[in-house]
């Protein structure tokens, strides 16, 4: 799988950025009264998540910790262990390398991995994949979680002055202690609720511990368990929130005040990997939920008054952005330098600067227009053009650069498209060779509400008929020009390929047999950007008489197995962050995916080279054509119940592999008839 080309000093420069930033923002004499800065660290899954985390805490790392993502019992005790090591934590699947874990421990130079837990979560392919990258590998593990703490902790140091015990059949009270335990370099032990395993008991017999720190009361470890540990003093509360505090406020001196670390209680993996990086900063991290605790909006509301920066690890999926300013005292305001989902996109000055080369300029402006480009990572944006190229961005400068791979693309009209991964925002511009130079100016706000719309289906042949489509924006002005038609997929009914023609705002259908031309078709449009889906039922008797020229929209041509015969499938992308959920029956749902070779060229509709590839949900069926994943949920299931579903893609002729959790909306879109 091919590896995206980043520049290893991006996250240094803008951690630098942000820093002069806010020496600027906050002066020294008036800090205790300004708002701090939010900045939300978050991919679109737990793995980007870590990886955002650790680009931003780290611009170089000889180590990184690697934990099991998947499940939470072998990862609650490494961050003492990352700490030791100036180490981000970044997480894995059992079987595979996440392309963003991959792609992080290349961005930051890193030399040594340490492997926390046996081949049962991290197999021997992940370390055989860590050494063809030329890193060295140590794994670290016991027989089970007990164990595999207890190794820990002697990695750690061998002669601790105190220990922190917490259950291992639970995860939020390791990780309420996870950051203190860091920055102090105190061991985190496991235990059941009524047991000391043999492995603790050895352990223990050969320390000298001054004071073991018991995370809960009897209902989570038993008096039993507590009279066994040398020195116990419990840590209580009365539920995991509770806790949280109280191992907060305990330590509460040991810890800086310029910042705040939120990760939601309710899953492990983002406070497993922001605790590197708040260990990093000497913060403790607050665990929070949709409504939290008054306890934890109180010692949020203490920290917040002496505090510059906010860091949220996890997205609005997680943590949304209003839970956060139900934390804060109701008469402050945070700033909003690094996310909102008011935040907008701009485009302009398309100039060439080589035979190959050519860029152009951005913008990222606030809900109140000022221009924050500099201080939003791009990692956070997505730049796509409609022409064969690569592109980077220069957050500092606001400039991007597009790199043609052939030199007789630069004289083409190119449409760029620059999206915003953190909203979901994006703005796309038409250049055209007469208007390149500097004058070109787009700002056209595209947005989550744009519309679709399909109609006029027409047979134009004995295998060919075609239908016109309009995308709308949240205003209602018709943006289909600027669509790129890699933005959108097609579907029919009945076995054809379909092309679309942004400019006419024209799809063509190419049937496999022409006795399918008077056949009823239902045609889907998905916006792949949104999720949003439209469809039209297009019978025999409802197509125009006039002849209308189909598209000459050239196919885009895929290598064929003639000229590479080891053509595979070696990447599997399932584009779709939601669900499209049918509200009419609420049985299916459609998401989008795409697939493409070892040499990068995308095959999605190509069946000869895709025939090993299946998609599968524990909770229905899916049914996979041209880049449309179709879920048929279960008889038993109940969709509007469920908020996300996970899917997971194969292809069993290469093994090549993907899992996606999409967030579950309504299907929105406009059906209309002619």
């Amino acid at each position: 799988m091919s590896l995206r080309k980043r520049n290893p000093r991006l996250s240094l420069t803008l951690t630098l950025l942000l820093i002069s930033l806010m020496s600027l923002v906050f002066p020294a004499a008036t800090l205790a009264n300004s708002a701090p800065t939010v900045a939300r660290l978050a991919g679109f899954d737990r793995y980007e998540t870590a990886s955002q985390i650790a680009e931003a805490g780290w611009s170089q790392s000889d180590y990184a910790v690697l934990a099991f993502g998947g499940d939470y019992p072998d990862a609650l005790s490494a961050a003492p262990l990352a700490e030791k090591y100036n180490a981000p934590i970044l997480l894995t699947t059992a079987g595979s390398l996440p392309a963003s874990t991959k792609q992080t421990l290349v961005d930051l130079q890193v030399k040594n991995v340490l492997i926390v837990g046996g081949t049962a979560v991290v197999s021997q392919a992940v370390e055989s994949e860590l050494k063809t990258m030329g890193l060295e590998t140590t794994r670290i593990y016991g027989n089970d979680r007990y164990g595999t703490a207890i190794q820990v902790a002697q990695e750690v140091t061998t002669t601790p002055s105190s220990l922190f015990v917490v259950t291992g059949e639970d995860y939020p009270d390791a990780l309420s202690v996870a950051s203190v335990a860091a920055m102090k370099q105190i061991p985190i032990i496991l235990v059941p609720h009524d047991s000391v395993p043999d492995v603790v008991k050895s352990y223990l017999s050969t320390l000298d511990v001054s004071k073991s720190y018991v995370v809960g009361d009897s209902d989570i470890i038993s008096d039993q368990v507590f009279q066994q540990l040398p020195n116990a003093e419990r840590i209580s509360g009365a539920d995991k929130y509770a806790r949280n505090i109280a191992v907060n406020q305990l330590f509460n001196n040991d810890f800086n005040s310029n910042s705040i670390c939120l990760a939601t209680g309710e899953g492990f993996a983002d406070a497993l990997t922001g605790a590197a990086y708040s260990a990093k900063l000497s913060e403790p991290i607050i665990l929070i939920n949709n409504d939290s605790p008054a306890k934890t909006r109180s010692y949020y509301q203490q920290r917040f008054s002496a505090a510059s920066h906010i860091y949220v690890f996890g997205g609005t999926g997680i943590i949304p952005d209003s839970v956060i300013d139900n934390l804060k005292p109701s008469d402050a305001a945070t700033g909003d330098i690094s996310i909102g989902n008011n935040r907008t996109l701009k485009l302009s000055n398309l100039t060439k600067v080589g035979t190959t080369t050519a860029t152009f300029k951005y913008q990222v402006l606030d809900e109140n227009g000022k221009d924050i480009t500099s201080t939003v990572p791009a990692t956070q944006l997505s730049a796509v053009v409609s022409v064969s190229s690569s592109v980077t961005l220069d957050p500092s400068k606001g400039l991007g650069t597009i790199t043609y791979n052939s030199s007789a693309d630069i004289d083409k009209s190119v449409i760029i498209t620059l999206v915003d991964l953190t909203t979901g925002r994006l703005v796309s511009l038409n250049f055209s060779p007469s208007n390149t130079s500097d004058t070109e100016n787009g700002d056209t706000m595209i947005g989550n509400n744009r519309t679709l719309k399909i109609s006029n289906f027409t047979k134009v042949g004995t295998t060919t008929a075609t239908f016109k489509y309009q995308v709308l924006d949240e205003t209602g002005k018709d943006i289909t020009s600027a669509v790129p038609a890699t933005q959108l997929s097609a579907v029919t009914s009945i076995s054809s390929s379909i092309t679309l023609d942004p400019s006419k705002g024209l799809g063509t259908i190419t049937y496999n047999s022409s006795a399918d031309i008077d056949k009823p078709v239902i045609i889907t449009l998905v916006d792949l950007i949104t999720g949003r889906v439209v469809s039209l039922d297009a019978n025999s008797g409802t197509g125009s008489s006039s002849y209308t020229s189909p598209t000459n929209n050239p196919t885009t041509q895929i290598p064929s197995s003639s000229q590479y015969s080891d053509q595979k499938v070696t990447k599997i992308t399932i584009i779709s962050t939601k669900l499209a959920l049918n509200p009419t029956d609420g049985k299916t749902g459609y998401g989008t995916y795409s697939v493409y070779d070892q040499y990068g060229n995308e095959i999605t509709n190509y069946p000869s080279l895709t025939s090993g590839l299946k998609f599968t949900t524990d909770v229905g069926t899916i049914t996979a054509q041209n880049g449309l994943l179709i879920v048929t949920f279960l008889p038993n299931i109940n969709s509007s119940s469920l908020t996300e579903i996970t899917i997971t893609g194969v292809d069993s002729n290469s093994g090549t592999k993907t899992t996606a959790t999409l967030t579950i909306v309504p299907m929105f879109g406009e059906i209309q008839d002619n």
